[in-house]
């Protein structure tokens, strides 16, 4: 049994790949989720959502993502695999941080970082960081300058191993939430029955 849904009709292979998620270790800090994955990207997918809630009592949550595991025969030769993932990561930032040059390459470096430390196998990785500075105007203009981060990225995996993949994501978004990249907390994710 596992935490999520697969179309029982998905080629072996992925479902073989899906299996390396059946208890994967995730970050106690982050509440995780199988979410619906994109019809339009490739034939078969599977996907989940985190994201870390603000201790405070607020609607904002402090780090939250993305992960969509794709599998199509066909795109070989265009991913270097015929599998993808897909990963979105968002947080505020500390405004000194968000005029930082160095915050994009920061971030991609802990993702390549969190991928070295679980093992993934990997390759044609891409991506891009995008760093967001609002200040308020008007009669928003005594509101304090926020700031925020975006990474969106993709690899191949080159392994039929997908669990070292979404534990190398969770440790991204528990980082971007403030948490430390070595795991101050990893639960075994339970089956919802």
């Amino acid at each position: 049994m596992s935490f999520y849904k697969l179309d029982s009709e998905a080629p072996a292979q992925f479902a073989a790949a899906a299996l390396s998620l059946a208890e994967p270790l995730l970050r106690e800090e982050l509440t995780t989720s199988q979410i619906p994955a994109p019809a339009q990207i490739a034939p078969w997918a599977l996907a989940f959502a985190a994201q870390a809630p603000n201790p405070a009592d607020t609607p904002m949550n402090r780090g939250v993502g993305r992960i969509v595991f794709l599998h199509d025969p066909t795109q070989f030769d265009t991913w270097g695999s015929n599998m993808r993932v897909i990963a979105y990561g968002k947080s505020p930032l500390e405004n000194d941080l968000g005029i930082e040059e160095d915050v994009a390459h920061f971030w991609w470096a802990r993702l390549m970082q969190a991928l070295r430390m679980h093992g993934a196998q990997y390759s044609h990785e891409a991506g891009t960081v995008t760093k967001m500075t609002s200040t308020g105007m008007g009669t928003l203009s005594n509101d304090p300058n926020s700031s925020e981060v975006e990474m969106r990225a993709s690899w191949s995996p080159q392994s039929d191993e997908l669990g070292p993949h979404l534990a190398a994501w969770q440790d991204l978004i528990a980082a971007m939430a403030g948490y430390g990249m070595d795991g101050e907390g990893v639960t075994r994710l339970t089956v919802n029955q």
